[in-house]
């Protein structure tokens, strides 16, 4: 007997499916987390730009900026401290920094 049962041929094709799924979820997942990367570097070149911008005025001040990416927040204390907050649109915290704001 030569060839391949109607039971074999569908376990095969069962297998096939379960690899086939297996890739797209991973796919997908790969997909998200680069979109998500992309986000958080657009946020981090934004907090520099705040940040060197902050550097270059006499008395820095507080503040928020909404860029695409979602929200960058800061405030200046009396010692030139700076906190900075980058916040996704559903308000979670990307990135926090603490820096001290170089004289000009």
């Amino acid at each position: 007997m030569k060839g391949f049962t109607l039971l074999e041929v569908v376990v095969a094709l069962l297998l096939l499916e379960v690899a086939v799924m297996g890739a797209v979820g991973t796919l997908t997942i790969a997909s998200r987390t680069l979109g998500e990367a992309e986000r958080l570097e657009r946020l981090t070149t934004e907090a520099e730009g705040v940040l060197d911008s902050l550097a270059g005025v006499a008395t820095p001040g507080s503040g928020a900026r909404t860029v695409p990416a979602g929200t960058l927040e800061w405030t200046v204390d009396t010692t030139g401290t700076v906190r900075l907050r980058a916040l996704r649109s559903d308000g979670d915290e990307w990135l926090a920094v603490t820096s001290a704001v170089p004289e000009p």
